[in-house]
Protein backbone atom coordinates (compact mmCIF):
# COMPACT_ATOMS: atom_id res chain seq x y z
CA UNK A 1 0.00 0.00 0.00
CA UNK A 2 1.46 3.30 -0.70
CA UNK A 3 2.24 6.09 1.46
CA UNK A 4 -0.92 8.22 0.52
CA UNK A 5 -2.96 5.09 1.43
CA UNK A 6 -1.84 4.39 4.95
CA UNK A 7 -2.15 8.03 5.81
CA UNK A 8 -6.02 7.73 4.65
CA UNK A 9 -6.21 4.17 6.31
CA UNK A 10 -4.88 6.22 9.92
CA UNK A 11 -6.90 9.51 9.56
CA UNK A 12 -10.54 7.21 8.87
CA UNK A 13 -9.21 5.50 11.62
CA UNK A 14 -8.98 8.30 13.95
CA UNK A 15 -12.18 10.16 13.09
CA UNK A 16 -13.95 6.55 13.71
CA UNK A 17 -11.98 6.16 17.14
CA UNK A 18 -12.76 9.93 18.13
CA UNK A 19 -16.77 9.20 16.90
CA UNK A 20 -16.86 5.87 18.93
CA UNK A 21 -15.69 7.50 22.16
CA UNK A 22 -17.91 10.34 21.45
CA UNK A 23 -21.05 7.98 21.72
CA UNK A 24 -19.54 5.72 24.39
CA UNK A 25 -18.65 8.76 26.57
CA UNK A 26 -22.61 9.72 26.47
CA UNK A 27 -24.20 6.73 26.24
CA UNK A 28 -24.43 6.64 30.25
CA UNK A 29 -25.91 9.99 30.76
CA UNK A 30 -29.36 10.23 31.88
CA UNK A 31 -31.92 12.58 29.82
CA UNK A 32 -34.39 13.16 32.71
CA UNK A 33 -34.05 15.04 36.14
CA UNK A 34 -32.57 13.33 39.21
CA UNK A 35 -34.93 11.66 41.80
CA UNK A 36 -34.51 14.88 43.95
CA UNK A 37 -35.04 17.26 41.41
CA UNK A 38 -37.97 14.94 40.07
CA UNK A 39 -39.78 14.80 44.02
CA UNK A 40 -38.52 18.62 44.64
CA UNK A 41 -40.81 19.04 41.41
CA UNK A 42 -43.59 17.32 42.98
CA UNK A 43 -43.48 18.64 46.03
CA UNK A 44 -43.81 22.15 44.66
CA UNK A 45 -46.64 21.24 42.23
CA UNK A 46 -48.33 19.63 45.40
CA UNK A 47 -47.80 22.78 47.29
CA UNK A 48 -49.37 24.88 44.08
CA UNK A 49 -52.21 22.49 44.53
CA UNK A 50 -53.22 23.15 47.78
CA UNK A 51 -52.78 26.50 47.54
CA UNK A 52 -55.17 26.70 44.00
CA UNK A 53 -57.90 24.81 46.23
CA UNK A 54 -57.61 26.96 49.25
CA UNK A 55 -57.95 30.21 46.72
CA UNK A 56 -61.05 28.34 45.46
CA UNK A 57 -62.42 28.43 48.44
CA UNK A 58 -61.90 31.25 50.37
CA UNK A 59 -64.01 32.90 47.56
CA UNK A 60 -66.73 35.13 49.04
CA UNK A 61 -70.19 35.94 48.11
CA UNK A 62 -69.30 38.53 46.52
CA UNK A 63 -66.78 36.90 43.78
CA UNK A 64 -67.78 36.83 40.53
CA UNK A 65 -68.85 33.76 38.70
CA UNK A 66 -65.10 34.38 36.49
CA UNK A 67 -63.21 34.43 39.73
CA UNK A 68 -64.93 30.84 40.69
CA UNK A 69 -64.01 29.96 37.08
CA UNK A 70 -60.44 31.05 37.11
CA UNK A 71 -59.95 29.34 40.54
CA UNK A 72 -61.46 25.78 39.24
CA UNK A 73 -58.86 26.48 35.93
CA UNK A 74 -56.11 26.63 38.56
CA UNK A 75 -57.11 24.00 40.34
CA UNK A 76 -57.09 21.82 37.29
CA UNK A 77 -53.89 23.07 36.13
CA UNK A 78 -52.12 22.09 39.05
CA UNK A 79 -53.69 18.60 39.13
CA UNK A 80 -52.33 18.47 35.78
CA UNK A 81 -49.10 19.14 37.33
CA UNK A 82 -49.00 16.71 39.67
CA UNK A 83 -49.43 14.32 37.28
CA UNK A 84 -47.28 14.78 34.95
CA UNK A 85 -44.29 15.28 38.00
CA UNK A 86 -45.40 11.77 39.76
CA UNK A 87 -44.70 10.40 35.99
CA UNK A 88 -40.87 11.50 36.64
CA UNK A 89 -40.90 10.25 40.81
CA UNK A 90 -40.04 6.62 40.58
CA UNK A 91 -41.70 4.63 42.95
CA UNK A 92 -44.07 7.19 43.85
CA UNK A 93 -47.54 6.46 45.14
CA UNK A 94 -50.52 8.39 44.34
CA UNK A 95 -52.12 6.69 47.02
CA UNK A 96 -55.64 8.82 48.38
CA UNK A 97 -54.44 12.17 45.88
CA UNK A 98 -56.37 10.62 42.68
CA UNK A 99 -59.54 9.25 44.13
CA UNK A 100 -59.86 12.86 46.00
CA UNK A 101 -59.35 14.62 42.44
CA UNK A 102 -62.28 12.35 41.20
CA UNK A 103 -64.51 13.18 43.53
CA UNK A 104 -63.45 17.20 42.94
CA UNK A 105 -64.04 16.80 39.50
CA UNK A 106 -67.36 15.33 40.00
CA UNK A 107 -68.41 17.86 42.56
CA UNK A 108 -66.92 20.35 40.21
CA UNK A 109 -69.47 19.13 37.54
CA UNK A 110 -72.57 18.58 39.67
CA UNK A 111 -72.77 22.42 39.77
CA UNK A 112 -75.37 23.85 37.92
CA UNK A 113 -74.23 26.55 35.66
CA UNK A 114 -77.23 28.71 37.46
CA UNK A 115 -75.50 28.25 40.71
CA UNK A 116 -74.28 31.32 42.90
CA UNK A 117 -70.52 31.58 43.52
CA UNK A 118 -71.39 31.35 47.24
CA UNK A 119 -73.66 28.03 46.27
CA UNK A 120 -71.04 26.39 44.06
CA UNK A 121 -68.26 26.98 46.51
CA UNK A 122 -70.43 25.07 49.04
CA UNK A 123 -70.78 22.34 46.70
CA UNK A 124 -67.36 21.74 46.09
CA UNK A 125 -66.04 22.50 49.72
CA UNK A 126 -66.23 19.14 51.41
CA UNK A 127 -64.38 17.33 47.99
CA UNK A 128 -61.51 19.94 47.61
CA UNK A 129 -60.79 20.15 51.34
CA UNK A 130 -60.11 16.36 51.10
CA UNK A 131 -58.30 16.92 48.29
CA UNK A 132 -56.17 19.75 50.02
CA UNK A 133 -55.94 17.13 52.83
CA UNK A 134 -55.10 13.91 50.22
CA UNK A 135 -52.15 16.48 48.34
CA UNK A 136 -50.80 17.54 51.98
CA UNK A 137 -50.25 13.72 53.23
CA UNK A 138 -48.73 12.28 49.53
CA UNK A 139 -46.68 15.63 50.40
CA UNK A 140 -45.85 14.03 53.71
CA UNK A 141 -45.26 10.56 51.72
CA UNK A 142 -42.76 11.95 49.67
CA UNK A 143 -40.87 13.22 52.06
CA UNK A 144 -41.43 16.64 51.38
CA UNK A 145 -39.93 19.28 53.53
CA UNK A 146 -42.83 21.64 53.94
CA UNK A 147 -46.47 21.28 52.98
Amino acid sequence: MSRRGWIIVLVAGGIGLAILIGVLGTRNEDSGPTKAQATSSLCASLQTLETSVKNLTSLSSSSSKSNYQADVTAVQNAWKQVQTDFQSVQNASEGDLDSAWNNFESAVKAVPDSASVSDAVNSVTQSADALSSAAKTTASEVNCSSS
